[in-house]
């Protein structure tokens, strides 16, 4: 036995003086080794570079998010929808340039959508040029929409009616923070919204102003602007706009911004320009159990008589456009398991939000055809619900909303009362 111990000593101390440095190799040979590892690292960037990489800084990676709706609606059928599935990517092609892009897979894939896709060009730590198919910068919710990061299942209506959220623009702009004064900013020059159409606006070459898709875009009644800002295949380029967007914290948990998007809309159709000009605040608060967030929003249109009539004229008039549009909302929510001094990852939000909007806020004084006002422009929305969050990724929504509009001989009608589920992710 004692043999054995030695033996297995022995070979203990060997092994360790094999592994101890002051045995292992002289400082010329570790240098002459480390220099022979740095070859073999450039050699595996050469062959990346040469394999469609780039300088061995490109890195993929892949994200996005989903929600699935149930609507069960007081009067009429109830509705299921898997509304959204998107898939992001962000690539890193060098140390100052990348790629960004969603692609929204919309009612179960049975709609495609170019969400977004740009290069942004970091050219130092606080300043960047970006350029591609961007996200306007107004309001909270159009640039950061995954359902995660709202209350209720639907997006809000401000932020659908008033801010057609998505809305994106091709162009280019500059972003950065200014560290003065604790300012992030965002300001683009993109293709604007389009306020009419022509007869001819309905397919490819049709008009001058025609885009691929056709460029049949115009503003309704009821949806304002929404319906001028179509997919990025529809976009025309006769007029242009330029949006931004700044955003500053007041204190911990206390967060402002001021959003603008200011152009021409006609794009040619009409004798006028149609410009539009769009202002927008928000405020967002944190501080402990509570939270609570508001948004209004306000629309100017000039020359809507004139859009009004040349749309009646061209027979693809959809209501009279409002001259002004206007809306805002505020919600509130309390977390409840964090109130109750639980020590968990889960959250529990229970969330109230009021909403009122008109989309034809007023109609042009001098407006002699297609000028009617439509009932269902002038609307009150109330929302209420409970979020549970297992994790921050994922969601379970129930919410109920009430929908009452204002008519413009001052009765009102509560004519839309719906209970959502929905269940939201991200990855």
């Amino acid at each position: 036995m004692k043999q054995k111990v030695v033996a297995l000593l022995s070979m203990f101390a060997v092994m360790f003086i094999g592994l101890n440095p002051a045995h292992s190799a002289t400082t010329q040979e570790l240098e002459r080794q480390i220099s022979e590892l740095s070859g073999k690292v450039e050699k595996m960037r050469t062959r990346a570079r040469s394999a469609g990489g780039s300088g061995g800084h490109a890195k993929t990676t892949l994200h996005g998010y989903g929600e699935l709706h149930a609507d069960l609606n007081d009067s009429g059928h109830n509705k299921m929808d898997q509304h959204r599935f998107v898939i992001g990517i962000h690539s890193q092609l060098s140390d100052w340039i990348s790629l960004n892009a969603e692609i929204d897979f919309e009612h179960a894939a049975q709609k495609l959508e170019w969400e977004f896709g740009y290069l942004d060009f970091q050219l130092s730590s606080d300043f960047g040029i970006r350029a591609g198919a961007m996200l306007i910068p107004v309001g909270h919710i159009n640039e950061f929409h995954e359902p995660n990061k709202f209350l209720t299942v639907e997006r809000p209506d401000v932020h659908k009616y008033i801010i057609p959220t998505t809305w994106a623009g091709g162009g280019a702009g500059i972003y950065g923070t200014s560290a003065s004064m604790g300012v992030n900013y965002r300001v683009y020059l993109v293709n604007s919204v389009k306020s009419v159409k022509g007869a001819g606006d309905t397919s490819a070459g049709d008009s001058a102003s025609a885009g691929n898709g056709g460029c049949d875009l115009l503003f309704k009644d009821t949806s304002g602007i929404r319906s001028g800002r179509g997919e990025l295949n529809k976009r025309c380029f006769d007029s242009l706009a330029v949006t931004g967007r700044a955003e500053k914290m007041l204190s911990p948990g206390v967060n402002v911004a001021y959003s603008f998007y200011a152009g021409n809309t006609s794009h040619g159709n009409a004798s006028v320009d149609g410009f539009m000009f769009l202002n927008e605040a928000d405020i967002q608060i944190r501080k402990g159990a509570f939270e609570m967030n508001s948004t209004i929003a306000n629309i100017s249109i000039d020359d809507t008589a004139e859009l009004n009539k040349f749309a009646s004229d061209e027979g693809t008039a959809s209501g009279a456009i409002g001259e002004r549009i206007f809306g805002w909302n505020i919600q509130a929510g309390v977390h409840l398991l964090q109130l109750m001094g639980k020590t968990t990852q889960h959250d529990l939000i229970a969330h109230v939000m009021y909403e009122s909007l008109d989309t034809q806020a007023d109609i042009d004084d001098t407006c002699t055809t297609n000028c009617d006002v439509d009932n269902k422009a002038a609307r009150d929305i109330v929302h209420f619900g409970l979020t549970y969050k297992p994790i921050p990724e994922v969601a379970i929504k129930v919410d109920h909303k009430i929908l009452e509009y204002a008519y413009a001989d001052g009765t009102t009608d509560n004519q839309d009362k719906t209970t959502n589920l929905g269940i939201a992710y991200m990855y």
